[in-house]
């Protein structure tokens, strides 16, 4: 594996905090139904690349976003949330379309293996995952889930390789919240965010800085904070985003809200993707949680155009059987089959780690286990692992601890800014062509560029035009 600097600055993803007030990282993903409906022609909604968003996904997605809407006590118009409903599903597409262009695929067995992870990491049961997307057949239900699996690899693996700290600065970090002590505030905040394309012109950063400001009085003024963010919402986001502790906390967003008191708006702020504007519900402060560390042995294999995660599997059983046979330990199996250098030499030990220090799959196995008990091959970024829990302990005081705690909230607030910024550069750079009826009706097209209503309206060179259009 990597080393311990490098695995915890690129494994540190699986939970993911304020961050999300710079993209897309709090976006509410709505509970889709996915009912069968009485329809008995489909039609097109949007054409995306060389695919398509079908009229009655559309509509289902609306649906879904209309009663997250009123479950937050906003009442939004339908208008609004269907292009909020079409711009998500648009983001779908073209991640799926590069999943598909970069030949990633799960096949049946790891989708069970991963499928049961997840299931361990949420408390529930696989069957109950499946039913959680409607009453549709198992295997429809299955195909969804393998699709939301695979847009969020396919988001990590394209965002984590941009992101780097240094040792110093999560020295530095992790000095700092050792120093704070066992308490740490609690802010519950409320969030508008106006977007900006990556290169605006003046004319539509005027734009967004006036739309920033009528935002701003309406949200003073009383109106609900939910109903202001969907005019502007790009995609599915939710705009209550919950009690975050200090630490997880945009730096630039701070001194604002240190200084403010419950009821109070502050902001325009201007980040990577838009200006932001903030409401303080409350503040609160709560203990800070003790960092649970598991210390962990693994055996590696990793898998290739030659080498199938079939093949990986059954290595990894055939290993399994000669260790609890008793005719190897599994601390030489490691020394002699792991393909994981840095940690094999160790007999595969990778020492004490917080589950935050890891992989999502790897994490997700080691969550599983009871001290002393083998995992079966569980799927990671890297291949496919056997894991021994050698150990669990909780670590209040040591460096260490905090180090890994420190990296995680640096890493998770650059890895939120930069999946807004990935998303929107796919969005940028894609062909999108509106077609849904009532949009067009309307004049509203998604917040993107290379975006048309309609027809396409087209430059002196054919290309589609440029510039993002906002429904207000």
């Amino acid at each position: 594996m990597l080393s311990r600097l490098h695995m915890r600055i690129k494994q540190t993803f699986t939970k993911l905090s304020l961050l999300a007030m710079l993209g897309a990282s709090f976006a509410v993903t709505p509970t889709l139904s996915y009912a069968e409906e009485e329809v008995a022609l489909d039609s097109t909604a949007a054409v995306v690349n060389g695919g398509i968003i079908l009229e009655s996904d559309l509509n289902r997605h609306t649906r879904e976003l209309l009663q997250n809407y009123k479950t937050h006590g906003a009442q939004v118009d339908e208008l609004t949330a269907r292009r909020q409903a079409l711009q998500s599903l648009i983001t779908r597409s073209l991640i799926l379309q590069l999943a598909q262009s970069n030949g990633a695929d799960i096949p049946d067995m790891q989708l069970d293996s991963i499928l049961k992870q997840t299931a361990v990491r949420n408390n529930t049961s696989p069957e109950k995952i499946l039913a959680s997307y409607g009453n549709i057949p198992e295997s429809q239900a299955r195909q969804k889930f393998k699709e939301d699996y695979l847009i969020n690899e396919v988001r990590r693996s394209s965002v984590r390789q941009r992101i780097n700290i240094s040792e110093s600065e999560i020295n530095s970090y992790a000095k700092a919240l050792k120093e704070r002590g066992s308490v740490e505030p609690m802010y519950h905040l409320g969030q508008v965010i106006i977007p900006l394309s990556s290169n605006p012109t003046e004319q539509e950063y005027r734009r967004a800085q006036a739309n920033a400001q009528t935002a701003l009085k309406e949200i003073r003024s009383g109106a609900n904070v939910e109903e202001v963010a969907a005019k502007y919402a790009v995609g599915s986001q939710s705009a209550d985003l919950g009690y975050q502790p200090e630490t997880a906390i945009p730096l630039p967003f701070l001194p604002a809200l240190v200084n403010a008191k419950p009821g109070a708006v502050v902001g325009p702020f201007r980040s990577s993707v838009g200006l932001h504007i903030l409401k303080l519900y409350d503040v609160t402060k709560n203990a800070i949680t003790p960092i649970k560390t598991y210390r962990v042995s693994h055996i590696l294999i990793k898998t290739s155009i030659i080498f199938s995660d079939e093949a990986a599997i059954a290595k990894l059983n055939s290993i399994m059987d000669d260790v609890k046979s008793g005719k190897i330990t599994f601390a030489d199996a490691a020394k002699k089959y792991s393909e994981d250098p840095g940690s094999a030499v160790q007999g595969g030990d990778l020492g004490y780690q917080s589950l935050d220090a890891y992989d999502p799959g790897f994490a997700a196995g080691i969550a599983a286990l009871s001290v002393g008990q083998y995992s079966e091959p569980v799927k990671s970024s890297y291949g496919w692992h056997i894991i021994h829990l050698d150990d669990v302990k909780i670590d209040k005081d040591s460096l260490n601890a905090y180090k890994d705690k420190a990296a995680s909230i640096i890493f998770e607030r650059e890895y939120a800014e930069a999946v807004a910024y990935w998303e929107r550069g796919l969005r940028e750079s894609a062909y999108i062509h509106v077609i849904d009826p009532e949009l067009v009706r309307a004049g509203a097209s998604i917040e993107m560029e290379n975006t048309t209503v309609g027809q396409s309206q087209q430059n002196q060179n054919g290309k589609i035009s440029q510039g993002s259009v906002y429904m207000n």
